[in-house]
């Protein structure tokens, strides 16, 4: 999914019960709507906003919102009305990368002391509140673009200053050794695939058919034979060999001495 230059919206959905009174979903809407996302706009009008309504169930977090809390360029979180899914949403995107907007309504309930340090824009529900919630989302929006890597919260920050490492998920180390040990030994557990390689290892002549013939029988070895092969450079997705195949598991033919 595509979340370049994208701003997602975290807020309360459903409706929200605060100190007795009941805080409706069309009045959330009606905010969102009227007031937080012309904001965003003014402030920037090439941003794609979204709210998590609409990708997904109310009171639900799926892949997708994780996906936009992760990867979007802009996150803005309104906290004005205490709601576990905010908190909750606003943790993982401080966890992830910067680029996040701590809004909430000047006139609402307090804020809780676990977030009630970490810097916010306060705004007012009026047309005059509108133009500068949008004049102060510009200057943050433009802060990050030119700070693309700058830290906005305290976990960001800890982790440049003690050079904490995250996680990276995706991206798959590659032992050219380690592959063409695994796929030698995938092919030692078949005598008959282990006796053509070894042939041709010694410099026999073996048509390629019949090697493609036995593989055939043996899905799995043929799988990692592949894998290995194509990851290594022996063969590309377009069918041009390089190198032969005994040469990707380390056997190799045997040379006369002079």
């Amino acid at each position: 999914m595509a979340t370049s230059n994208t701003c997602f919206v975290i807020m309360p959905i459903g409706d929200q019960i605060v100190n007795g009174e009941t805080i409706s979903y069309s009045l959330l809407k009606q905010r969102y709507d009227d007031l937080i996302k012309e904001a965003i706009n003014k402030a920037a009008p090439g941003l794609e906003v979204v709210r998590a309504d609409e990708v997904a169930l109310s009171g639900t977090i799926t892949s997708d919102i994780l996906t936009r809390i992760m990867h979007s360029d802009i996150v803005i979180a309104d906290v004005t009305y205490p709601n576990p899914n905010v908190f909750y949403e606003l943790g993982l995107r401080h966890a992830c990368k910067p680029g996040t907007i701590i809004i909430k309504d000047k006139n609402g309930p307090k804020v809780p002391f676990d977030i009630a340090h970490l810097r916010n824009i306060e705004y007012e529900n009026t047309p005059t509140g509108l133009k500068e919630l949008s004049e102060n989302l510009k200057r943050y929006i433009e802060h990050f673009a030119n700070n693309p890597s700058h830290p906005d919260n305290h976990l960001l920050e800890l982790a440049k200053l003690t050079g904490y490492r995250f996680q990276e998920y995706g991206k798959e180390e590659y032992d050219p050794e380690e592959d063409k040990i695994s796929a030698f030994l995938s092919v030692m557990k078949h005598p008959e695939l282990m006796e053509i390689l070894m042939k041709k290892g010694s410099g026999e002549d073996i048509d390629n058919s019949v090697m493609l013939q036995s593989l055939m029988k043996y899905p799995d070895v043929a799988g990692t034979l592949f894998k290995t092969m194509v990851r290594s450079g022996e063969i590309s997705l377009g069918g041009t060999t390089q190198r032969s195949k005994p040469k990707a598991l380390g056997i190799k033919k045997n040379k006369k001495r002079r």
